[in-house]
């Protein structure tokens, strides 16, 4: 736990913040082991046999995977490089339905994927590592750095994108062939300045891409949408006054429809309402000390939707935190019925 007066103090930052924009504060129900390294971003795997045997995964920037279960006692580690932006989405593999896990490799600019089983395991998809870029663009392209997965819920039609510091966000299909991944081009979309974090917004056909000083920016998800984007959101703003716009997910649920977004600069979560045409910011999230310390500098997060137990009845919010004892980094979990709490 931390006990530093003046990083929780940085963390509460309430000047800078529109007063108009809600600011709820909450507490984490849990924080998994320490890191000692870089921690950066996570994803949820949701147990559809028993959600309070779901995991979530963290990625390393410095050495690799890390497999958490909802108590953040890690399970499993997987030394696979500089590892960014980890996701998931259901897949069907050699007849069996399993999990992809994805991630940028920035060490050997590769895409690399893992395959998690009903049990939880996680092991190295095959082939493991691919090229991010097709070789004939490999000249205008630079710098591999965040990545995501997507899925058309009514196909089943699996899609992978992995962005460039240049700006380029290029979109491949994932298929199974002959018992392996096989990744098809699809098309290359592109924003001004470098982006990281991006989510699919599965059931509405609609992807959101953090160009990380500037804009988020919406798409549609497949390219017979057309390769028009908008922008939903820009630095400064209400809820972004500084940079860094990091970490995106996607809440999609009874309790309602959000997208939520790392606010680094000013260590929060920034909750859009995609029910709303104009997607408003409704409020930000800030995780403050209790049993367990807040956070700080807010780089990677998820969120579910779903009902994980007793402590997480509206589904569960995972964000990064830079700085525990020791100087170690981590992810904290939060209850997002104590975030829907402050919404209403």
């Amino acid at each position: 736990m931390k006990s530093n007066a003046l990083l929780l103090l940085a963390a509460l930052l309430p000047a800078p913040l529109a007063a108009e924009v809600p600011q709820i504060m909450v507490q984490a129900r849990a924080e998994s082991a320490p890191i000692d390294g870089d921690a950066d971003d996570p994803a949820i795997w949701v147990n559809p046999a028993d959600p309070m045997k779901s995991l979530v995964l963290g990625t390393d920037k410095t050495k690799g995977l890390y497999v958490f279960d909802l108590a953040g006692q890690q399970v499993d580690f997987l030394p696979d490089g500089k590892l960014n932006n980890v996701d998931i989405r259901p897949f069907r593999l050699i007849g069996e339905d399993v999990w992809l896990a994805s991630a940028a490799e920035r060490g050997a600019e590769k895409l690399v994927f893992w395959i998690i089983r009903a049990d939880g395991s996680v092991t190295h998809a095959s082939p493991f590592a691919f090229d991010g870029v097709p070789a004939d663009m490999a000249d205008g392209v630079e710098d591999i750095y965040g990545s995501a997965l997507m899925r058309d819920p009514e196909t089943g039609r699996v899609s992978a994108l992995v962005n460039y510091k240049s700006g380029h966000v290029i979109q491949w299909e994932v298929t199974e062939q002959n018992g392996e991944l096989a990744l098809t081009y699809l098309r290359t979309l592109q924003v001004p300045s470098q982006p990281e974090g991006m989510v699919s917004d599965d059931r509405t056909g609609l992807i959101y891409v953090g160009e990380e000083d500037a804009a988020i920016w919406q798409f549609p998800a497949w390219p017979e949408g057309g390769d028009t984007g908008k922008t939903v959101a820009t630095v400064p703003s209400d809820c972004f006054p500084r940079d860094d716009i990091e970490g995106l997910s996607i809440y999609d649920g009874a309790e309602g429809h959000y997208l939520v977004v790392s606010s680094q600069g000013i260590h929060r979560a920034a909750i859009f309402d995609l029910a709303d045409a104009q997607t408003p910011c409704v409020g930000l999230v800030g995780v403050v000390a209790g049993e367990i310390d807040g956070v700080t500098e807010t780089d990677g997060l998820d969120v579910t939707a779903m009902p994980l137990g007793p402590d997480y009845p509206a589904g569960m919010l995972v964000m990064m935190d830079d700085q525990n004892e020791m100087f170690t980094t981590g992810f904290k979990y939060m209850s997002f019925a104590d975030v829907l709490a402050g919404l209403k």
